[in-house]
């Protein structure tokens, strides 16, 4: 029996996470440089000819798996804003979540880094984290109005958060599963933000 279009989508939609998968590997092993489309293809067993259906060069690739991890960040945030409890306590499950997530996958972080790398990428990043940057600065704008958070602008401390955030990122680039063991909890992260410590 034919397969369907249906059943076909799904096919393609599984090679190209499995790409996705081995891409962000060997991206984070070999460095955006030392990479080549072979070296992709022969470690998730495939075509180069098939890999070129998925994506054109190695560059979109790696645009891809970035822009995949940066949708994932997106989405936990964005639930954030729906999670149960007060604003603060909705900040510190975002915040448990996506050190969570940096300390399981550090390789994403240390693609991250390269991104930072390539000749107008960094803005483009720093454009597609928008709704990240927003939630966080809505959950503060919340958290100062019940008494939970510093009183300091909410768009500066947004912007600290991911810069903190950031630094975080920067270790695990240069230091990667080392740094785990030591990683911040979620507490300790957002100790500054707090009302009653007055940090800033």
């Amino acid at each position: 029996m034919p397969r369907s279009e249906e059943a076909y989508k799904q096919i393609r939609d599984e090679r190209r996470e499995q790409i996705l998968d081995t891409a962000a590997v060997v991206f984070a092993r070999k460095g955006l440089a030392g990479t080549k489309i072979s070296d992709i293809a022969k470690e998730a067993e495939i075509s180069q000819g098939l890999l070129y259906r998925y994506f054109t060069s190695k560059e979109e690739l790696f645009a891809a798996v970035i822009e995949r991890a940066t949708l994932g960040t997106i989405r936990v945030a964005q639930e954030a804003l729906t999670h149960s409890g007060t604003a603060w306590e909705k900040l510190q499950w975002l915040t448990e979540q996506l050190l969570q997530s940096m300390s399981q996958h550090v390789m994403y972080y240390q693609l991250f880094s390269q991104a930072f790398a390539i000749p107008g990428r960094m803005q483009e990043i720093s454009e597609d984290m928008e709704p990240l940057l927003q939630a966080i600065r809505q959950l503060i704008a919340q958290g100062q109005v019940a008494g939970q958070i510093v009183e300091r602008d909410p768009d500066q401390l947004a912007l600290l958060y991911l810069c903190y955030l950031e630094g975080v990122t920067a270790g695990m680039a240069i230091y990667g599963d080392r740094l785990v063991p030591h990683f911040p909890d979620a507490k300790i992260f957002l100790r500054w933000l707090e009302r009653c410590g007055e940090g800033i």
